[in-house]
């Protein structure tokens, strides 16, 4: 293969294919965004378009605040279950008190 072959051929292809690459990240770290954080950005988008006040808006946020942590520790819990780290009846028992908490924290929050 001559030098001339690597420069106009091999150099632009490998270029191209970095490029394609990045993107490829880019694009697959940005469109991440949980459902939480869907849901803030619509209510901010209400708020400021003035379908909600600043209480509702409020409201909602903190209730979205207890949602998003009750489904981190409801997901935590199940994997504890799912790789045999706890035994199903305190599994229930967890998930019972999980529950109970979550339901306290939407009463408190009104």
């Amino acid at each position: 293969m001559e030098p001339s072959n690597f420069f106009f051929l091999i150099l632009p292809l490998a270029i191209i294919i970095a490029v394609l690459v990045v993107v490829v990240f880019y694009l697959a770290r940005r469109t991440e965004e949980t459902d939480y954080e869907k849901e803030m950005k619509e209510l901010r988008q209400s708020l400021l378009k003035g379908k909600l006040d600043r209480k509702t808006f409020l409201y909602i946020r903190d209730n979205l605040k207890v949602e998003d942590h009750f489904a981190d520790e409801s997901k935590r819990l199940d994997d504890m279950l799912k790789h045999k780290k706890m035994d199903p009846d305190t599994y229930v028992r967890m998930k019972k008190v999980l529950e109970m908490t979550f339901d306290e924290r939407l009463v408190k929050n009104k």
